[in-house]
């Protein structure tokens, strides 16, 4: 699965809801649910949100990251999400 091809999974809704289930991440599900509250929307559309703010906004650097932490990862499309997550909440804050 190319790069390319995770960026796409992350755009389905229906895909969101069964990798943030996949992740296993409960502080960052916590902090998605945080930040989903003060949007007034629900934790899907804040991932989903999440992952445009990183392939909008990211730099050279987060990519890098990205892209190591994928590689070689169980799981690519959940480890994806859950850098993209964590960074976005990382910025907002």
């Amino acid at each position: 699965m190319t790069l390319g091809d995770l960026l796409i999974q992350l755009q389905d809704p229906s895909e969101i809801h069964q990798l943030l289930a996949e992740a296993g991440n409960i502080k960052l599900a916590a902090k998605l649910n945080e930040a989903a509250k003060v949007r007034g929307c629900d934790p899907c559309d804040a991932a989903l949100r999440a992952v445009d703010d990183f392939a909008l906004h990211a730099e050279d650097e987060a990519w890098l990251r990205l892209v190591g932490l994928i590689q070689d990862a169980d799981a690519p499309a959940a480890t994806c999400l859950n850098e993209m997550i964590s960074w976005s909440l990382g910025r907002s804050q």
